[in-house]
């Protein structure tokens, strides 16, 4: 044992208060040399900030920053404020200030740390400082807000002095239980325990009130720790006010690794160089589990051997060597590029330019270092002038930093299935964590990738130039910060299949800022300069400028799952839709949209940004998908997403004013009771319905008017209406009808034609059947098809009601009026109401629909007759008719099959009626 080494069996009473005495000078002596460097550090107006913290929580003086209220817990274990810093409170807040140490109240905090880069090489003058504020575990709820609100208030002071302070408030036994507030935008959570201790302990200084009792515990007695620190209590080596105890470090469970290394991974997001070094710090120390020593341990090694040198044993320079060499043993020598260029921009200090005065002492360290790492001049100069990095500089240091991200998140799954170990992170916590990774990190087609989470400050361009590249469905946009012709793909920045997912891009990752100048090279397939700028302009006002997931204030969206927050629409970029026109305009355009071309950027609250487009035809029925899976995914959200549309060739701005009711139509179809809707369109390739089925939205095409209405009679599940868009057939009959049948229950309509009229029947789930029948009179026409009907009813055992209505056409437009259907069926004579002709539905021996017929009291089978039964029963209602007439179906039984709705049996109904009088017509 050398003349300064320290050894503290722990059951064998060596412990020796001289020898306690000895180990706590050299840690004191430690924390006071970085204390000093701390304030080295910073700039002389700030420096007043690190002497007066301490006195400003230990007492509540109505003239200090920070005070709140005379309430608020204060008072720091074994501190006395000396003259000087009393001295300097006089001459730079107020001269009146006085302090009597027999005032004060009981002490209720315990310790006051500064945590982070402070005292170390990493020090720069705009590094921010956290502060522990460890205090009494018996200060209640209101007096732990009224101390967090004087933490803020003197944060708030430090800011006026160009400092960064974020506070945190530390009860040292709920600590050692692994009791942590939830995690937030700064804050860990339970995402880690020993690694924070161990950061801990090896970095935070002492800036006022008791020392951490782990000081006192020999490195070989790490594994006893409870029982050496009992000990210590127990023999009155460490009185009972002294030592604040945060626990030991000896055994850190395979668990904290994942959640410790899933923690750093989102932390990468916006500090990538800082994080990189803490994540692979963790890979090391899960490499070596479960045999791991901690740095700190090193530390305490180092200062049981009374080696106490700052420069040696500074936190930073103890993680780079730890690193170089893990990645050296492992021959990673690509890794250990990438962490020196990290550590260099986490110490930044730039050496290729001339030293400044402060804090000689971190220049000295960091080129030694350098020297050792055999750095030429121009790669220093490279990394220097990164605050000049350009968007291609920094697209090749983003790829090295996400392949290394990538690297550590499959080592943390593997060594999660090797160990067999859950994370010990709270589920919600990893939940909130993962979905900021995926933001942040996730790869897939329409997305924009961010490329400069904290890489360079400013990527952005004096010019941008824009161009297309290839022909027809090859087509893609280009940017280029050059204005050569010739467009080499090395003049090239970023491709997209559109320009307004291009744009985005550019928005995201800083190209563009308040003064680029965009340029279009040369008209560019209908795009005009103007075009690009009204499209950029639009997108300003909405994309975000820094990703979510890296936006503290962002924190809470994280909580809850995506949901859109805006759709933006730019509709006909490059198309001349409404320009060739001429004076008639949209109102003689075959189609209410005439939209050949529509661009979508999608902005979720998680800050995602997609963008997508659609051609053709039916460009729009694309976009309502998109809309309508949007919309479904908003339902979660408590606000509807924002839709904006921008429409270029569009002078007069009638088209954009005719697409804004689009969203208010399709909200009313698919998302107000009941849902089960069908909205009509119409585009200059025909009438679309449509319809969600399984959260999905369908289109049914019809080419024509009378294709609209036959499709108009397919089967529903459940009832549902139909909405027709204002500008969809607005003078048309079936406008009239949709007007009027808005609730499920039977309608029936016709219109008078001479001698004959149309029909139409909209059954009580919403469905549509048309047919034509002779017309002589009202009740002739209508007795017969409502008697039907309600024997319909019956069967299916429903409660709808029946509406008649005739349809009249006056000055181009139609309208619905009422009839009396009670008087329709008392008028009718009694014979009209039995039923004479009948079609009772049966299954045939090869699972076929088939009808068996009734007249009157005769039966004829479809088993002994066939198809040949209709014949037979022509022969016999010719027996019966003095001369032939159109016979009518006066029932349908389709009780052997399951419930059907109105419209099928009026199809069955018309089927069978045209079989049957083709056979009487035929005899």
């Amino acid at each position: 044992m050398t003349e300064k080494s320290i050894s503290h069996p722990l059951f064998d009473r060596g412990i020796s208060h001289a020898g306690l005495k000895q180990v706590r000078e050299r840690f004191t002596k430690l924390n006071h040399e970085r204390l000093l460097r701390t304030r080295t550090a910073l700039l002389p107006r700030q420096q007043i900030f690190l002497d007066l913290l301490p006195l400003l929580i230990h007492i509540n003086h109505p003239i200090l920053p920070g005070y709140k209220s005379a309430n608020t817990p204060c008072g720091i274990d074994g501190y006395t404020p000396d003259e000087l810093t009393l001295e300097r409170v006089r001459s730079n807040i107020a001269r009146s200030v006085q302090y009597r140490h027999d005032e004060q109240a009981t002490p209720l905090i315990h310790s006051v740390f500064l945590m982070g880069s402070c005292g170390t090489v990493a020090q720069a003058e705009d590094s921010d400082l956290d502060v522990w504020l460890c205090h009494h575990n018996s200060i209640d709820e209101l007096g732990l807000q009224r101390l967090y609100n004087k933490a803020a208030a003197i944060s708030d002071w430090a800011r006026s002095l160009g400092l960064d302070i974020h506070f945190f408030l530390m009860d040292s036994e709920q600590f050692r239980r692994g009791q942590r507030d939830r995690i937030s935008a700064e804050s860990a959570g339970t995402s880690q325990h020993y690694l924070l201790l161990d950061e801990f302990y090896r970095s935070a200084l002492l800036v006022a009130g008791r020392y951490p009792l782990w000081w006192l515990v020999p490195p070989s007695e790490e594994v006893n720790y409870q029982e050496y620190t009992a000990l210590l209590h127990a023999q009155g080596f460490v009185g009972p006010d002294e030592s604040i105890d945060f626990g030991g470090v000896s055994d850190i469970p395979a668990g904290e690794f994942i959640g410790a290394g899933v923690w750093q991974l989102y932390k990468a997001i916006s500090s990538p160089y800082k994080a990189v070094l803490k994540l692979l710090l963790t890979e090391a120390y899960a490499r070596n589990f479960p045999n791991v020593v901690p740095l700190c341990i090193d530390l305490k090694e180092a200062v049981y051997r009374g080696e106490v040198s700052s420069d040696d044993f500074d936190p930073y320079i103890m993680v780079y060597r730890r690193l170089a060499e893990y990645l050296s043993s492992r021959n990673e020598f690509d890794r250990l590029e990438l962490i020196r260029r990290a550590f260099y921009f986490k110490v930044g200090i730039r050496l290729s330019q001339t030293a400044g005065s402060a804090a000689p002492w971190r220049r000295k360290l960091l080129e030694t270092l350098i020297a050792q790492w055999q750095w030429p001049p121009e790669q220093l100069l490279n990394l220097d002038t990164r605050s000049r990095w350009k968007i291609r500089r920094v697209r090749d240091e983003h790829r090295f930093l996400v392949a290394e991200l990538t690297n550590s998140y499959r080592f943390l799954q593997d060594f999660a299935q090797q160990s067999n170990s859950p994370a010990l992170i709270k589920s919600q916590e990893m939940t909130l964590l993962g979905r900021k990774l995926y933001a942040a990190f996730e790869r897939k087609r329409n997305k924009v990738e961010w490329l400069n989470p904290g890489i360079a400050p400013d990527v952005s361009e004096e010019q941008l130039f824009f161009h297309t590249l290839g022909f027809g469905e090859q087509r893609r946009w280009a940017v280029s910060s050059s204005a050569r012709h010739d467009f080499e793909h090395d003049a090239i920045l970023q491709e997209h299949e559109h320009l307004s997912g291009l744009l985005c891009w550019c928005f995201c990752n800083g190209l563009i800022n308040d003064y680029t100048q965009l340029r279009l090279n040369a008209r560019q397939d209908g795009v005009s300069e103007n075009d690009l700028r009204e499209m950029a302009r639009h997108l300003s006002g909405h994309l975000p400028r820094k990703a979510y997931a890296a936006d503290p204030h962002k924190h809470e969206a994280f909580n809850r799952p995506k949901v859109p927050e805006a759709m933006l629409l730019y509709i006909n970029l490059g198309q001349g839709a409404l320009s060739s026109l001429g004076a008639a305009g949209l109102a003689k355009h075959n189609s209410s949209y005439p939209i050949t071309h529509i661009e979508i950027v999608v902005i979720n609250s998680w800050g995602e940004v997609s963008s997508l487009a659609f051609a053709g035809q039916e460009a729009i029925i694309d976009a309502f998908r998109v809309y309508q899976q949007l919309m479904l995914a908003a339902s979660k959200a408590s606000a509807a997403p924002i839709i904006d549309a921008l429409c270029f060739n569009d002078p007069e701005q009638k088209l954009r004013k005719r697409v804004r009711h689009l969203p208010r139509l399709l909200h009313r179809a698919f998302y107000t009771q009941p849902k089960n809707k069908r909205v009509i369109i119409k585009l200059s390739n025909g009438f679309h319905i449509l319809q969600t089925e399984n959260d999905e939205l369908r289109s049914i095409h019809a080419h024509s008017y009378s294709t609209l209405i036959q499709c108009l009679g397919r089967g529903q599940t459940s009832f549902s209406p139909v909405l027709m868009d204002q500008y969809c057939a607005p003078n048309s009959a079936l406008a009239s009808i949709v007007d009027t049948a808005t609730t499920p229950d039977c309608y029936v309509f016709f219109h008078r034609r001479d001698d004959f009229a149309d029909l139409f029947v909209r059954d009580e789930r919403g469905s549509l059947h048309y047919t034509t029948a002779a017309f002589s009179n009202v009740n002739q026409l209508l007795l017969p098809l409502v008697l039907f009907l309600q024997r319909c009813r019956t069967e299916q055992a429903g409660k709808h009601q029946f509406r008649l209505f005739e349809l009249h056409q006056q000055d181009n437009r139609w309208r619905s009026q009422a009839l009396d259907l009670n008087e329709l069926i008392t008028k009718s004579p009694a014979e009209d109401t039995r039923v004479q002709l009948e079609a009772i539905a049966k299954t045939d021996s090869k699972g076929r629909l088939v009808f068996d017929m009734r007249y009157r009291d005769q039966h004829f089978s479809y088993d002994k007759a066939g198809p040949a039964l209709f014949d037979q029963l022509a022969s016999q209602l010719l027996l019966q008719e003095t001369r032939p007439t159109h016979y009518q179906l006066d029932a349908i039984n389709l009780s052997s099959q399951p419930p059907q709705q109105t419209c099928v049996y009026l199809r069955y109904k018309q089927h069978i009626e045209e079989i049957l009088n083709t056979s009487v017509l035929s005899q």
